[in-house]
């Protein structure tokens, strides 16, 4: 009974080993990491890595799954103008992203077809609507802007953020996205 408990013990930490290394491959290098540089990196077999998780895919989904979710979550501040509210949510979520490669390569290149993610793209529809909203109040978007041509633009500057290597120009197509928004 205790070589059982051991062997379970043992096949948690090599779970969180290889998540933890996992993680950090994915955030620097996106989804085209080699599967085995993160058995590698975890210091387990390849056959390992698959027992945990067995498909990239699984793998992809146990790291990127928590940073969906808040995004999933992230609202337009209070009191904010409907333009102001999406600079704040844009850079913010673009800001949060760039720091997790895999995140953009998933979000930029992936098809809807994941709970998560078609979670996430409804989310920023209603991100879009709320925006919308406030607009028929403050007027600060064009009358003809949609909660799809939001989510949209969203997409696109994440896209933007996979090929632009400089992080400091984040903040420059933003506003050019929003120009694009604005009445």
């Amino acid at each position: 009974m205790t070589e059982g408990r051991k062997q379970r013990r043992d096949a948690a930490a090599n779970r969180e080993r290889i998540l933890t290394a996992a993680e950090d491959a994915f955030r620097r290098h996106g989804l085209s990491v080699d599967m085995r540089a993160v058995a590698a990196a975890a210091g387990v077999g390849i056959g390992t890595l698959y027992r945990h998780f067995p498909t990239r895919e699984d793998l992809v989904q146990a790291i990127t799954g928590t940073d969906l979710a808040d995004l999933a979550v992230a609202h337009l501040r209070d009191g904010a103008s409907a333009i102001d509210g999406l600079r704040e949510f844009f850079t913010s979520a673009l800001t949060r992203l760039r720091a997790n490669k895999a995140m953009i390569d998933l979000l930029a290149g992936a098809s809807p077809s994941d709970a998560d993610l078609e979670r996430c793209l409804d989310h920023l529809r209603s991100v879009g609507r709320e925006a919308v909203d406030r607009s028929a109040i403050d007027r600060t978007l064009a009358p003809d802007v949609t909660a799809d041509d939001i989510a949209y633009q969203l997409l696109g500057l994440i896209r933007i953020a996979q090929i632009v290597p400089e992080p400091g120009t984040i903040d420059h197509h933003v506003e050019l996205a929003l120009r694009g928004l604005a009445a």
